[in-house]
């Protein structure tokens, strides 16, 4: 999928395999996965993750073609309703970033510079939204135990 200036993202164009400490990241969770972080069964942020700068999109569907979630197996699709995100600040990531591995075939490509992260901890401070068409919704906060939800009707 082309980007604004008209051109995909390659592995030449993406920047140094480093992320400063404190840059804002966001990473898109599967839907089956939402729960398991809520209720304290997922530990750790794996896989890719993008920079918040060049990651927030108005809809579901900007998600899925933007960061090319249309791959074999995905549980993503173009007509989703609702997908999740987690986004947080960097840590020091030196030892946890890895290349991004290089896309396959003729599958789709990201429109935006992709980061891999083997699997670190979630940081204090991680935050969950529920993004949908022109809003986003707060899910919780992870205070290094538990997610805190806001409290509703009060």
């Amino acid at each position: 999928m082309p980007t604004p200036q008209g051109h995909r993202v390659t592995q030449a164009e993406q920047p140094t395999r480093t992320i400063a400490p404190g840059t804002p990241l966001q990473k898109v969770i599967p839907p089956r996965l939402v729960e398991p972080y809520l209720n304290g069964q997922r530990s750790v942020i794996a896989g890719y993750v993008y920079l918040a700068q060049d990651s927030a999109f108005p809809d579901p569907a900007s998600y899925y073609h933007a960061l090319a979630l249309g791959y074999e197996g995905s549980e993503y699709s173009p007509d989703m309703a609702e997908v999740c995100v987690l986004r947080w600040l960097a840590l020091d990531m030196t030892g946890s970033l890895l290349p991004a591995p290089e896309p396959g075939g003729n599958g789709p490509a990201s429109t935006v510079p992709e980061f891999y992260t083997l699997p670190v901890p979630i940081p204090v401070g991680t935050e969950m939204y529920r993004i949908t068409s022109g809003a986003q919704e707060f899910i919780a906060r992870y205070d290094g135990q538990v997610w805190l939800r806001p409290v509703r009707g009060k």
